[in-house]
């Protein structure tokens, strides 16, 4: 089955909206290292179907991903002659996150989840439907990560399970601990500093 990259995106980043949905719910309710260790558990589960999947190309993955043309003269690509123009691209789509995400900060939208890292209960007793918010901001950071492993599979020419390994987990969650949780852009510099 040939898809266009396009279509790829499109279905790539729904079904990581959706995914996050159905994990969502009941994972939610969960607080603090439990929260962690349950979507640390669903990557593992992620990473062995990709390990068992013949679809998914078992443990070789899937290889021969062409370029994400974004528009004529545009694309994201393995070739070594684009990786100028991948880097001014990946900085372009980082300052648009950063700008997307400040902007989410600084409203309504922003003041109900800092007001839930600070206490859920006490967020909750001032009105603030906690477990919408909470859900909402976990699709969310599904569908960035999910935009995110597009590009980043068309800039490799492939994607693999170790894409999914418990060791890239750990590094996620380093960066988040390191950075600090409700910091944007420590997250973002910790980003670049261990990757």
């Amino acid at each position: 089955l040939v898809v266009t990259p396009w279509a790829a995106c499109l279905i790539a980043v729904c079904a990581a909206a959706l995914i996050a949905v159905v994990i969502g719910i009941p994972v939610l309710k969960l607080k603090g290292h439990y929260l962690a260790m349950a979507t640390l558990g669903f990557g593992i589960i992620i990473y062995r179907l990709g390990l068992a999947s013949e679809y998914f190309g078992e443990a070789d993955g899937i290889s021969g991903v062409p370029a994400f043309v974004l528009w004529p003269g545009m694309s994201v690509s393995g070739d070594f002659g684009a990786r100028i123009q991948n880097y001014y691209i990946a900085w372009g789509l980082l300052l648009i996150g950063m700008v997307l995400l400040l902007n989410l900060i600084d409203s309504r939208v922003g003041r109900a989840l800092r007001a839930i890292h600070g206490s859920s209960e006490a967020a909750d007793a001032m009105g603030v439907d906690t477990a919408r918010f909470k859900l909402k901001t976990f699709v969310l950071s599904a569908v960035l990560a999910a935009l995110a492993g597009v590009f980043l599979t068309h800039y490799n020419g492939g994607i693999g399970p170790s894409e999914a390994s418990v060791m890239k987990s750990v590094r996620y969650v380093a960066i988040v601990a390191v950075g600090g949780m409700a910091h944007l852009w420590g997250a973002l510099i910790m980003g670049i500093v261990l990757n």
